[in-house]
């Protein structure tokens, strides 16, 4: 057979395998608006500026766009702005121990970095009054997917368009370059599937608190090298696949009480607010565009949109519809099992245990479903258990670290370190060596013999400035020993905490989930770059530091 042959059977092979062209539906009224949410510019591992970004939105015909940019939330966000009739939205993806998240909501710059472990995060993202939403949590990529727990975040992607084509055969890849060069779009988006893990996710936490779900367009627009750095840095090879091309597979659709005012921050301010309480679906528009869908839940003369909770316990009647198109199939998913269905719309009658239901809306032969709404919790309220405050948690004193001259400071050089008392506490004026993070760190550490019998250690810390502290137990080994630490954060008024054993996380793999007590030789309040820049100077003070039992497992503590 020959090369002209061959190539000309590769041509009618591709023609013949080429995904439908996205379905054109009917325009919506001017209150349904669509964004991109995820998306990442030159300001970090992203090909194009935040104006090539609008100028392909806007091409795309979308409304709003939300930039997440990877970072540490030290840089002050961007005030909403209109660029190309876009609303754009600044956000940040902050990478911790346990993967990557989005914060949305902040209006200003972190006083120290974010991350670490991402309870923590999500701790400090809504103390600035913003939210988070886990990324890419079940990437096939094993740096980018989710480990640990959800960490108290308040939403999760269903959706990563960024991530669907990472566990695709070759061959696979290779015919979707060859669809991409025809319908772009569309190509990417045949290689979705439907994404079983996130949604099980997804669903196992909704059984316990409210959380929201997004799809992650992840919009790079680059081919090209990763840069080991924070905030993550990319060399551009291809500036593939476009801003546009990614604006064309996968939206975030909401329906507004009222259309845009193009006052920038009104604007921002009610998109973020739907999206924070649930009230948006997803489209996957490459199937068909623009998308709209109706789930509600209703008793009598009561409603509920997507987001709310029905809080009672009479039978609830829940719907969902799709105007069109006519083989649009929409299911009822109750926990993630579907209780009903049916071309066009669905019903199903709610009785019994409390339960968070949402819809879907799919087309024939697509394995990705082609909508996806938010939830709507329907049962009483569950009362929430008690959170114990950690300066209110009493315990019977086992030692008192109270002998001021025992406590000495250890540090990496060049950082420099030095150890002050008076008024009863003991204080560390810190400087952390300048330059790229290499493991600086400046710390103060009390020994212990080993024969006390504890679960819990309480103290009173403050700081010249806000931050973050670690407070961490050392068992002698190698050169570092074996490490136990807990985040906590200080600022300038005094703090009385107490943290249990249990609340500590093991530094490194392989050690046992709490710290052997008869084994620890030290209890350090230690300053590194987890949540300090390089070069920076202050001081921090503790004081009333004693080793506690508390006998009990606290209301924290089993919430983890």
């Amino acid at each position: 057979m020959t090369t002209v042959t061959l190539g000309a059977a590769a041509v009618v092979y591709v023609g013949l395998t080429l995904p439908p062209a996205s379905r054109p539906l009917s325009p919506v009224q001017p209150n349904t608006i669509y964004g991109a949410y995820h998306v990442h510019t030159n300001r970090s591992d992203g090909s194009g500026s935040p104006d090539d970004v609008a100028r392909a939105a806007a091409a795309a015909s979308l409304q709003f766009v939300i930039l997440t940019d990877h970072g540490d939330a030290t840089r002050t966000p961007d005030p909403p702005f209109y660029r190309h009739g876009v609303l754009m939205i600044d956000a940040v993806e902050i990478s911790t121990t346990s993967g990557h998240l989005v914060a949305l909501g902040l209006t200003k710059a972190s006083p120290f970095p974010l991350g670490g472990e991402a309870r923590d995060t999500v701790e400090d993202v809504h103390r600035m009054g913003g939210w988070t939403v886990i990324a890419h949590p079940d990437s096939p990529k094993p740096g980018l997917s989710w480990r640990g727990d959800d960490a108290g975040a308040d939403g999760v992607e269903w959706l990563n368009a960024d991530s669907e084509w990472r566990d695709e055969f070759a061959g696979t890849l290779l015919l979707a370059i060859a669809h991409y060069l025809i319908r772009p779009s569309e190509a990417i988006a045949a290689v979705f599937n439907r994404p079983t893990a996130s949604f099980e996710r997804w669903d196992t936490l909704a059984r316990r608190r409210p959380v929201l779900a997004l799809a992650g367009v992840d919009a790079h627009a680059r081919i090209g090298v990763d840069e080991a750095d924070e905030p993550l840095r990319a060399t551009t090879i291809l500036a593939r696949p476009s801003y546009l091309d990614m604006f064309g597979t996968v939206v975030q659709g909401i329906e507004l009480a009222q259309p845009l005012t193009q006052d920038a921050a009104v604007d921002a301010g009610a998109i973020l607010a739907a999206l924070r309480s649930g009230r948006s679906y997803s489209v996957v528009r490459a199937l068909a565009s623009p998308g709209r869908i109706s789930f509600t839940a209703s008793h009598d003369a009561t409603t509920w949109a997507m987001g709310e909770s029905a809080a009672t316990d009479q039978p609830v009647t829940l719907q969902a519809t799709v105007p069109e198109p006519d083989d649009a199939v929409v299911v009822l998913l109750r926990s993630g099992e579907e209780v009903a269905s049916g071309r066009g719309s669905a019903v199903f009658i709610h009785t019994g245990a409390p339960a968070t239901y949402r819809a879907e809306a799919r087309l024939p032969n697509r394995a990705v479903p082609w909508m996806v709404t938010n939830g709507i919790r329907v049962g009483p309220q569950e009362p929430q258990p008690a959170m114990a405050p950690e300066a209110s948690t009493a315990g019977i004193t086992v030692a008192a670290l109270d002998h001021a001259p025992l406590w000495a400071v250890e540090k990496h050089e060049p950082s420099r370190g030095d150890l002050s008392a008076a008024g009863g506490a003991v204080s560390l004026a810190y400087t952390l060596a300048p330059g790229r993070p290499s493991g600086q760190y400046a710390a103060m550490a009390y020994p212990l013999s080993g024969q006390d019998r504890f679960d819990a250690v309480t103290f009173t810390v403050r700081a010249e400035a806000p931050m973050r502290v670690s407070i961490q137990w050392r068992v002698p080994r190698g050169a570092d020993g074996n490490r136990w630490q807990r985040s906590v954060y200080v600022d300038t008024t005094p703090r009385t905490i107490t943290l249990r054993l249990e609340d500590f996380e093991a530094v490194g793999s392989g050690l046992a989930d709490m710290p052997p007590v008869e084994q620890v030789r030290s209890l350090s309040l230690v300053v590194d770059t987890w949540h300090t820049r390089p070069g920076s100077a202050g001081r921090v003070w503790i004081s009333g530091v004693s080793l506690v039992t508390l006998g009990v497992r606290s209301a924290r503590s089993t919430g983890r």
